[in-house]
């Protein structure tokens, strides 16, 4: 669960990278801090559910 805010730009990419469409390097610098940050929680999300 994200329990931090971000914008919807940073969320519509970070959705694209989880996806495949693009990569964490073609991101623009300017948000690629804020969709590493929503791909790290992801990442640990899906992490805590597979060990359930």
């Amino acid at each position: 669960m994200l329990n931090f805010k971000f914008s919807a730009l940073s969320a519509l990419y970070a959705a694209n990278v989880l996806d495949g469409g693009r990569k964490i390097e073609e991101v623009p610098e300017v948000i690629r801090p804020q969709v590493q940050k929503i791909l790290d929680t992801a990442k640990n999300d899906d992490a805590g559910k597979q060990q359930a």
